[in-house]
């Protein structure tokens, strides 16, 4: 069963290898040239592995095509997504200017203009003091016997973690992607909605439902999306995601920093020049600012760390990237719920990405 980036990758790595068999190149696709690359769809898969023919995606969902060799090691930061990449699609590491000290909260400068996506950083930020003091009451429990800001709660904090990175495993495992103590309360989980979250958290729903059609996730019979995520990501003190890159560039992702370090400067025992908590994507290093949202492309290779002794506190989420069209998104979602029917793709009992 396939439930992470790195196990699509050795997927379509086998399909690939097949493809070049001649028994199965002669009996499924046409002959051409080299240089054009061969095309494969679902159905034609299942075909060869003697699936019934009953038993085929929709003839309306997107397909895989083998491309091109990739072009690396060119020492320029390209979007490089581990699964596979849409082509014609607007690309920078960060679609956000860095944050300043006189920021005009009424201003919002968004790469390319971009109406969509400014429209949803307005929208965040508008209501960033509603999701900070739910996210306070909800998970750390200020103001009850719950409150995890004291040294020592009563009782657990009312919304625990849902995403385990220790005990999961797999690509967010700590001696893999992880070091340190990251959290995550989801309200997508794997492209599904969380209802103890809903339940914990129901003003920031509410917000979030209002940007319903720009959120990378679906939730009909025939249409799933596995890569979807919404939650809020505390990095704790001392704690680092190291370089990797995103499943495919079909999405972008959003930072609402709800609580960032004090002291961020960097001292004689940082391991990066700029700042003891930031981000980088591609060559670009940026740290956050509380209620000042941050875009970026993470089919970039990008990378977090917290060298405090604080915790950082976000509102990540994903939105489809502006330029897959309405029809695209149609097309992928069904070829992502045939896939995760199959048992190719798809999220693990513990959650496992």
């Amino acid at each position: 069963r396939l439930r992470s980036p790195s196990h699509m990758s050795m997927m379509l790595r086998t399909i690939r290898s097949k493809l070049q068999c001649d028994h199965i190149r002669t009996k499924a696709f046409p002959k051409r040239s080299p240089q054009k690359g061969a095309r494969f769809h679902l159905s034609r898969i299942l075909q060869l592995s003697s699936s019934p023919l009953s038993d085929l995606p929709p003839p309306d969902a997107a397909q895989i095509i083998q491309g091109p060799s990739l072009l690396a090691n060119t020492n320029v930061h390209r979007p490089s997504p581990s699964m596979f990449f849409l082509p014609g699609l607007r690309s920078l590491p960060f679609w956000t200017s860095p944050p300043t000290a006189d920021d005009d909260p009424s201003k919002v400068s968004i790469a390319y203009g971009d109406p969509a996506v400014t429209s949803i950083v307005k929208h965040l930020e508008a209501n960033y003091e509603v999701i900070k003091e739910e996210y306070m009451l909800a998970v750390m429990g200020q103001g009850r016997s719950t409150d995890m800001t004291v040294d020592r709660p009563t009782v657990p904090k009312p919304l625990e973690p849902d995403y385990d990175v220790n005990k999961v495993g797999g690509e967010h495992a700590s001696n893999k992607l992880h070091a340190g103590n990251w959290d995550w309360h989801s309200y997508i989980l794997n492209g599904r909605a969380q209802p103890r979250f809903a339940e914990a958290c129901p003003k920031t729903v509410e917000i979030l439902s209002q940007l319903q059609e720009y959120l990378f996730y679906e939730n009909k019979s025939e249409s799933e999306n596995p890569f979807g995520f919404t939650f809020f990501s505390t990095l704790h003190g001392k704690s680092y995601i190291k370089p990797h890159t995103g499943p495919m560039n079909l999405r972008l992702r959003i930072h609402l920093p709800l609580i960032v370090p004090s002291n961020t400067k960097p001292d004689a025992f940082s391991s990066k020049p700029q700042t003891k908590c930031g981000i980088r994507v591609g060559n670009q290093i940026r740290s956050w600012k509380e209620g000042k949202a941050v875009v970026l492309d993470d089919s970039y290779e990008h990378e977090v760390w917290n060298e405090t002794n604080e915790h950082r506190v976000l509102l990540l989420l994903d939105i489809w990237h502006p330029d897959v069209r309405m029809e695209e998104r149609k097309r992928i979602g069904k070829m992502f719920g045939f896939a995760m029917k199959k048992g190719w793709i798809g999220p693990s009992s513990s959650g496992e990405e």
